[in-house]
């Protein structure tokens, strides 16, 4: 009687650590996750904060602040600077014309036939035994 108890009293010890920590990760999971719609929450204030910041109207309000006015079509001049080239032109694709294809060729290495390799193999042991022997 007294072994069966013990019994039963293991069991149940194993079974309320098993839950106890099943527990306490669930609510490690549930913290995480509430961290995780903070942080996405946060991260959606600050693109909606960035947009607004960089807005036309607002970057406009900025520059008049800072003293700068809008330009008439007139009110601009250029400036050369000595030594400076400009940038150099990219060239995106190749030139318009007729495509000349390229012949793949692969190396002799990869044209050879598996019968051709098994009887090089095979050959070799023989041709230098007869090296060897006509030394």
């Amino acid at each position: 009687f007294l072994l069966g108890l013990i019994l039963v009293a293991i069991v149940a010890g194993l079974y309320l650590n098993i839950t106890a920590r099943a527990a306490t990760f669930g609510r490690q999971i549930q913290v995480m996750q509430s961290e995780i719609k903070t942080n996405e929450r946060l991260s959606a204030d600050f693109e909606s904060e960035l947009a607004r910041l960089t807005s036309a109207d607002v970057i406009a309000n900025r520059a008049k602040d800072l003293g700068f006015v809008p330009t008439s079509l007139g009110g601009f001049e250029y400036v050369k600077v000595p030594g400076y080239e400009g940038r150099e032109t990219a060239e995106m694709a190749p030139p318009p014309g007729p495509i000349q294809a390229s012949e793949a060729r692969l190396p002799e290495e990869f044209t050879e036939s598996l019968i051709d390799w098994f009887r090089q193999i095979t050959l070799r042991p023989v041709t230098l035994i007869t090296n060897e022997a006509s030394k």
